[in-house]
């Protein structure tokens, strides 16, 4: 039985490595990979018309972007400046069409492409994220 620690120092070394956690860019490049493959998947998820938009109007396709928050956490959603944001919830959930004068006609059925984006890329983000926490972790361990 071994009563020694063989390269002390160096197993001390890794240990304290570790022991930091992680940092705000580690965590930022962790979500940002995740945070990059669910747009992906939103993108080619969400519906695009055929109209050609004049004076700055872009498509919902377009209008998808991502923020850093100052914890580290990656948000996809639609940009506040292009003002899509409310038509692609429109989209997604469906409405209930009125007239002008305020009644009811039918419900419009909603496309539901958030939940598909979300549902065809929960492997994909999950594998992006543990391959980019993996790649910080060996470079902390020193492989």
């Amino acid at each position: 039985m071994a009563s020694k620690i063989e390269n002390e120092a160096a197993f001390e070394l890794v240990l304290d490595r570790l022991a930091t956690g992680l940092s705000l860019e580690e965590r930022v490049a962790a979500n940002k990979a995740g945070a990059d493959v669910f747009k992906q998947a939103l993108h080619d998820a969400t519906p695009r018309s055929d109209t050609v938009y004049t004076k700055g109007t872009v498509h919902l396709q377009d209008a998808i972007v991502e923020e850093i928050a100052p914890s580290g956490r990656v948000e996809v959603g639609f940009s506040a400046k292009s003002q899509r944001g409310y038509i692609a919830r429109f989209q997604n959930d469906g409405w209930v069409a009125t007239d002008r004068n305020g009644k009811r006609h039918k419900q419009v059925p909603g496309k539901h492409f958030w939940e598909q984006a979300e549902h065809t890329s929960k492997g994909r983000v999950q594998e992006a994220v543990k391959k980019s926490l993996k790649a910080t972790l060996d470079r902390k361990v020193g492989r």
